[in-house]
């Protein structure tokens, strides 16, 4: 992997939960170049297997798929896209491979590989009474919904809501917790009329990109809603590693030092986080977590601002 250092590459990669897969695209047929352990598992297939092939073996003769032709016309742009795919393991058994695609650049810009970044979403076929009841059917791959919020980089709110509804049925079957975190910029008007809307909007991407580096797993997800206002959810996190996330976005957003002298709150711009994580029931939905975080943030900003509750 020319430009990152092994060792560094490993330690971040091994560890991971998710399957994680790199494919060289200045070679015409996107060759694997490394896998991890964890997609090692997934699939069934030894890095050394997988090592050299293209992808599209895991999907053997069950090609008549309307994501495959997403991920092509997203790859094709040099694009991130979110798909589910259905493929088969070494042993032939299906699984749903709930699948990102991010790019990489390297050094002058140019894209030279992907990273795909896999979880198993549930060995059933959508809508077949004899793999899953109607419980835990899965969402529908994401195809239509803008992805990309044009001021920040995030993702658009519609766009999470897709992304959380599918992570929510998964969090559901796996009996495992998802959280939640509703973020609003302190004082942004006042910041606004002190320095103007250009540099208010310099501030929102700068904030964004804050909270979105505090989220370091491929399964975590920002959104902007409006304004200075924004969405995040990292599945597998309970209340208190999430709160602890919480106070981790407020307090990276301070060291930013963005000057707001007119502020109550701080001389500096500052952000409030309503926290809310759950182990979601069949009768619940992704609405009502969304609820109760921006209840905390509403806490939060009755607190003081400049915290997460």
């Amino acid at each position: 992997m020319s430009g990152l250092d092994p060792d560094q590459f490993r330690r971040l990669t091994e560890g991971s939960p998710d399957g994680i897969v790199v494919v060289d695209v200045r070679h015409s047929d996107q060759p694997v170049v490394y896998a991890n352990a964890a997609y090692e598992a997934l699939t069934g297939y030894r890095a050394d297997e997988l090592l050299g092939r293209n992808l599209r073996f895991l999907q053997g003769d069950d090609r008549k798929q309307d994501a495959i032709q997403h991920l092509r016309d997203h790859l094709g742009r040099g694009e991130p896209c979110h798909v589910l795919l259905r493929n088969y393991r070494k042993d032939g058994s299906l699984f749903w491979n709930d699948l990102t695609v991010v790019p990489m650049r390297d050094g002058t810009g140019q894209l030279s590989h992907f990273a795909g970044y896999s979880r198993d979403a549930g060995d059933r076929r959508r809508g077949d009474p004899k793999h899953a009841d109607a419980g835990q059917r899965l969402p529908p791959p994401i195809a239509a919904t803008p992805r990309d919020d044009r001021l920040t980089g995030l993702f658009t709110l519609p766009y999470l809501e897709e992304l959380l509804k599918r992570d929510w049925a998964i969090a559901q079957r796996e009996r495992r917790s998802i959280a939640l975190f509703s973020i609003d910029i302190d004082a942004l008007e006042l910041y606004n009329t002190t320095f103007g809307r250009a540099a208010g909007d310099s501030t929102i991407r700068r904030v964004a990109h804050c909270i979105s580096g505090c989220l370091r797993r491929a399964s975590d997800a920002c959104a902007r809603v409006d304004g200075g206002s924004l969405v995040a959810f990292a599945p597998g996190l309970n209340l208190e590693q999430a709160q602890h996330l919480g106070k981790l976005m407020a307090e990276r957003v301070r060291e930013l030092r963005i000057h707001h002298p007119r502020s109550t709150v701080l001389r500096y711009v500052s952000v409030s986080v309503g926290v809310a994580a759950l182990v979601p029931e069949s009768a619940e939905s992704p609405a009502e977590l969304l609820q109760v975080s921006r209840k905390q943030l509403a806490l939060a900003k009755k607190s003081g601002r400049n915290q997460a509750a």
